[in-house]
């Protein structure tokens, strides 16, 4: 009979090596938001799937038939897997600390690691206390055990997914005592409450929104970040809604037809502010019209003596104003050229220090400021001016704070630095976007300017053409291009290649780590460096198991 040291010494490395894995894994599934769909997704399109683990398992297998002896072999061969194991768990990363998104290891996160590993360690107990016991030859019975370590090499990401299923009733239960106790607090406040949405430029408009309602009209409630789903949203209620709020502004996200319309029955909106209406997220939603009707939702929920201000410059955005008025719709943009605009900016002009314009609102015009840079963040300000102004705030006051508004994190912030600056937009970019920081790029002062960027993602059929064209336009601005990941690659290396950029003023590098590393050896004193889109562990890099 195998000796039970070699089974002691096969279990432990088996359960080590698993305890590591499924919290490998652990960390993509929580950036999938605990989805199984986009996980399973994530993992047969990246595969990644385990190789060194089996690779181990399959060796040991050989040792076991190949290698003479009688218990001597059973006890070196697992010794040696044992010995294999630990160099995997040392050289792959720690999810704890590696990434960009590190694994948090929340009470939820907590729970399906403990039932993943709880499910593993039947998984590799069972079969080899079975083997152990049936299976007279030493070495035949480490050669099944190896062929089970093979195929339990590979269950971490599926235990994962049995885990968070076993565990949904419990989190759906726990997910409903927050949103009724987050509903509690709304009927007890009783803000006033203003949706934004759009394809882009929610969470900058959410932000200028709250700063001047709370500087023009009294205390506002909003979500920091990107928060825009329905338990992201109940829970800053729960923790940061106060009984002296006046008014709430609320960030819908849409992640299929029907999910604003369910916010919109959380926190009910009197108010609505569509910042955009474009092709984002076009692979999730299928069609552009299924995008329209999603983004409608918001605009179907309002009364009707409510108020909507949509961003005119968006033809969809435009067309919803059409389509579905409400009491009080305004119109804001910079493109007169489309049509009627209740508010409009003119005359802009980018520096260090911000954006300088002419704001007109309801034929009154007005010089103003604002520390945000770029078309979109000016497009953010003037859907903000507006709603403000709908809801009571004298014009001329609003317009002299638009000078306090702050820019979001990673949305075209100017970061001046001794030596070289960064122009960071690294946020969730979009064709707009790309292209309007490309202009801040070319307007501010530099003696060179750098490109650093994995391109664009989520954009359909529409992803290639898209990046191939903003990289030629890269090339009327950048003297030096670097190109990150494998995402993109192909399209903004032929945009380059369109537009006659010199090919040795471009890098292609493997994750953005690498990019700072090249711009290090590379970087002269008065650079400027735009750091557009950032692509996350999810789409960044090779992963390797």
């Amino acid at each position: 009979m195998l000796g039970s040291l070699s089974v002691v010494i096969l279990a432990v490395a088996l359960l080590s090596f698993g305890h590591r894995r499924i919290r490998s894994y652990l960390r993509y599934f929580q950036q999938e938001e605990y989805s199984s769909t986009r996980f399973l997704a994530w993992l047969s399109q990246r595969r990644a799937f385990d190789t060194r683990g089996t690779a181990v398992m399959a060796l040991l297998a050989i040792l076991s038939v190949l290698l003479p002896g009688p218990w001597l072999v059973p006890l070196w061969s697992a010794s040696a897997a044992a010995l294999l194991l630990a160099v995997v768990f040392v050289v792959e990363d720690d999810p704890l600390t590696a990434g960009k998104l590190k694994l948090n290891m929340t009470q939820r996160a907590s729970k399906i690691a403990l039932v993943a590993e709880a499910l593993y360690a039947a998984l590799v107990l069972a079969p080899l206390l079975l083997i152990n016991w049936c299976c007279g030859a030493p070495a035949h019975a480490m050669a099944y055990l190896a062929l089970c370590g093979m195929v339990i090499a590979q269950a971490p990401p599926l235990l994962l997914l049995v885990a968070n299923k076993l565990l949904w009733p419990a989190e759906r239960a726990l997910q409903e005592s927050y949103y009724a106790d987050a509903k509690r607090v709304l009927r007890k406040v009783a803000p006033f409450t203003i949706g934004i949405t759009g394809s882009y430029g929610k969470t900058g408009a959410k932000a200028a929104l709250g700063e001047l309602l709370t500087q023009c009209l009294g205390p506002t409630f909003w979500p920091r970040k990107s928060i825009n789903t329905v338990m992201g949203i109940t829970r800053a209620i729960r923790e940061q809604m106060r009984p002296f709020h006046r008014y709430a502004v609320i960030e819908m996200g849409a992640y299929s037809i029907g999910s604003i319309a369910r916010l919109c029955d959380f926190t009910p909106p009197r108010a609505a502010l569509v910042t955009a209406v474009g092709v984002m997220h076009l692979e999730r939603f299928g069609s552009a019209e299924n995008i329209y009707r999603a983004k409608s939702e918001l605009a179907l929920a309002l009364p009707t003596d409510g108020i909507l201000v949509c961003n005119g410059d968006s033809p969809n955005a435009r067309r919803m104003a059409a389509e579905h008025p409400s009491g009080t719709t305004i119109l804001y943009g910079l493109d007169r050229g489309r049509g009627h605009l209740d508010c409009f900016a003119s005359d802009l002009s980018f520096s260090d220090r911000g954006t300088s314009f002419t704001l007109t609102w309801r034929g009154e015009r007005h010089p103003a400021f604002t520390p945000l840079l770029g078309r979109p963040a000016v497009l953010n300000a003037l859907g903000a001016f507006a709603m403000a102004c709908a809801l009571g705030a004298e014009p001329a006051y609003a317009v002299a704070c638009l000078a306090n508004l702050r820019p979001v994190d990673n949305r075209l912030v100017l970061d001046r630095q001794p030596g070289v600056s960064f122009l960071r937009d690294a946020y969730n970019s979009n064709p707009v976007g790309f292209e309007a920081a490309l202009e801040v790029l070319k307007g501010l002062p530099a003696r060179r300017r750098i490109v650093i960027t994995p391109g664009m993602v989520e954009l359909g059929e529409q992803q290639g053409p898209e990046n191939r064209r903003l990289a030629s336009l890269c090339a009327g601005v950048a003297d030096l291009v670097l190109v990150v990941g494998r995402t993109n690659r192909e399209a903004l290396l032929a945009g380059l290649a369109d537009a006659q950029f010199p090919g040795e003023r471009i890098i292609a590098v493997q994750s953005r780590d690498e990019a700072f590393s090249a711009l290090k050896d590379r970087q002269l004193e008065g650079d400027l460096v735009l750091l557009e889109n950032d692509l996350g562990d999810l789409l960044e890099g090779t992963v390797r198991f």
